[in-house]
């Protein structure tokens, strides 16, 4: 069937224990005590090898998957650079703006569409890239496509028509539960519990980019750094097709960037921000679904935690002023940030060394031995955020 190529078992949402035998299983010396075993993409005879960068180097290594995910990331970040500027010129002509408010940061219109060339770029190089596999899609993935297209639908009315936040809620779950048709969340734990937590991830993912999404380049940055992190850790667990798709939303962030870092010419929209949440929510469950137990679900928690920071942030601290939850402002962490670092160049820097710091921490925890060393890093972050927040909540909004 050809050369070996190191991956790890099975297909996401595939549910996992530590003693099951699969088959093809020739061992258990895997990265976190994950089981060698052998599956086959197309032409492709794949095995279990532990470190993560095993697709990329070594003797055993083939350039197969490589290749892919690197032509993925080629071709998403070309339809983005190519896309952009006639879909900027669409948001003119159709009334895609985003005019100023008291709460925004910018001063003049700015066209939207933004994520459609995101979205679009992501969705054709994923494809691409499988294509050149020769491999199959996942079996769940036309439920996760659709639960895309419908993310990326409701931001599309949004950003034209505008929506009632309740109305906007019913229709960011039904997302969610798209994609959880497909039988794709965390199985270490009962269907009881995990289920209802994972729509709660996946629809605070939405709305946590969508909160986030309120200063030039902060999600076209976040969403390079997050993508390629999660990319990674489905690399280290044998899901080559989703982290092909993880590398192709990468490269596209990657590339919008030209685009929407300050000063922006144009921006995601909320079809973005929604399409990117999503995106990143439904990567993170597939990573955890298909690592090992508390550690898989610990570590994609950690590569989203600034998302999952900000939204805490903002939640919390409206709820104690007795504010809307929905109601839009400069409250969020990058607004004080702003204020503190005194610009919006700054700020988006040092959330990109931040958002770097907890990705690399998650793959580590990808690595980590033993219970004990998880949940160590996980408290650690923990208590270095709640820091963070009680510093910053001090910092005033106007």
């Amino acid at each position: 069937m050809g050369r070996e190529v190191a991956t790890s078992p099975g297909f996401a949402g595939e549910p996992q224990s530590a003693g099951s035998a699969l088959p093809g299983e020739t061992g258990s010396g895997g990265a976190g005590g994950i089981p060698e075993r052998q599956a086959e993409i197309g032409s492709w005879k794949l095995s279990v090898a532990a470190p993560w960068y095993a697709p990329w180097m070594g003797p055993d290594a083939l350039p197969g998957p490589a290749w892919a995910i690197l032509a993925s990331g080629a071709v998403g970040a070309a339809l983005v650079l190519i896309l952009v500027p006639p879909l900027r010129r669409v948001a003119w002509w159709t009334g895609y703006l985003d005019h100023p408010e008291a709460r925004k940061l910018h001063t003049h219109a700015t066209p939207l569409l933004g994520g459609l060339a995101i979205a679009a770029a992501a969705l054709v190089a994923t494809g691409l890239g499988i294509r050149l596999l020769s491999a199959s899609f996942p079996p769940p993935a036309l439920w996760w496509l659709a639960g895309a297209l419908a993310a990326l639908s409701l931001g599309l009315l949004d950003d034209r028509f505008g929506m009632h936040p309740a109305v906007k809620l019913i229709m960011q779950i039904g997302a969610a539960l798209l994609f959880l048709a497909g039988g794709v969340y965390p199985h270490s734990i009962p269907d009881l519990i995990a289920l209802p937590l994972s729509l709660l991830w996946l629809v605070s993912m939405m709305n946590a980019i969508n909160f986030l999404d309120n200063m030039d380049g902060i999600i076209g940055g976040l969403g390079t750094i997050l993508s390629a992190g999660l990319g990674i850790l489905l690399l280290t667990w044998g899901s080559v097709p989703e982290a092909i798709f993880a590398f192709a939303l990468a490269s596209a962030c990657l590339a919008f960037l030209r685009f929407n870092f300050f000063p922006a010419s144009v921006f995601l929209g909320d079809a973005g921000s929604l399409f990117v949440g999503y995106s990143l929510g439904a990567l993170s469950l597939i990573a955890a679904s298909v690592g090992p137990g508390v550690q898989a679900s610990a570590a994609a928690l950690l590569i989203l935690g600034y998302p999952a920071f900000d939204l805490s942030f903002v939640v919390v601290t409206r709820i104690r002023e007795g504010r809307k939850i929905y109601e839009g402002g400069k409250d969020h962490t990058t607004h004080r940030l702003n204020r503190l670092v005194k610009g919006p160049r700054r700020t988006t820097l040092w959330l990109y060394l931040c958002a770097s710091a907890l990705t690399l921490t998650g793959l580590g925890l990808a690595q980590a031995q033993g219970l004990v060393q998880v949940l160590l890093w996980v408290l650690v972050w923990m208590f270095w955020l709640l820091l963070l927040g009680l510093r910053l909540a001090r910092i005033p909004t106007s």
